[in-house]
């Protein structure tokens, strides 16, 4: 077990918005390796899976590269702290190969989405746990495969005391 680092919020904040960047790279899945200990852990709260160590999170980004194209990831929010940080990342792709419930239909159309993303940092201030969270519905509306939702504008909220007909 080596030292503990002592936190440094600007460091922490920007070691995040690297991390965030690094998805952009087609060498992502090697790249990330650095960011991670060797036992981290990653629970995709979306599909609820677990990938645990370097192994199986390598295999789990390298499937991502092969799934999907054209990715961009912006941090859009970081709040750091001594052994956490939650990153509010927007993320965009373009399927290249349908999966799971996807149709064919799917291949070439890009999608957008939110993720939340909460860090849990190891002594050595590398990521030891990751929880992502992200609307899976709204990806799957966005390329086609669920019908599109209304507004919340149009349907109000339990506190505008309108509802759906107005």
């Amino acid at each position: 077990m080596g030292a503990v680092r002592e936190f440094d919020e600007a460091e922490r904040r920007a070691f995040v918005e690297r991390w965030v960047v690094m998805w952009n790279s087609p060498t992502a899945p090697e790249d990330a390796m650095a960011y991670y200990t060797e036992d981290a852990v990653i629970e995709d709260k979306a599909f609820g899976h677990s990938y645990r160590g370097h192994r199986e999170l390598n295999e789990y980004f390298r499937r991502a590269g092969d799934l999907f194209a054209d990715i961009d990831a912006a941090p859009a929010g970081v709040l750091v702290g001594p052994t956490h940080a939650l990153a509010h990342v927007q993320y965009s792709a373009t399927v290249k190969e349908p999966f799971l419930c996807l149709p064919e239909s799917s291949r070439g159309k890009r999608f957008t989405l939110y993720v939340m993303s909460l860090l849990e940092f190891a002594e050595d201030g590398r990521i030891a746990r990751g929880v992502d969270a992200f609307d899976r519905l709204a990806v799957l509306q966005q390329l086609g495969v669920l019908p599109g939702t209304l507004e919340p504008e149009s349907f109000g909220t339990p506190f505008t005391g309108r509802g759906p007909a107005g």
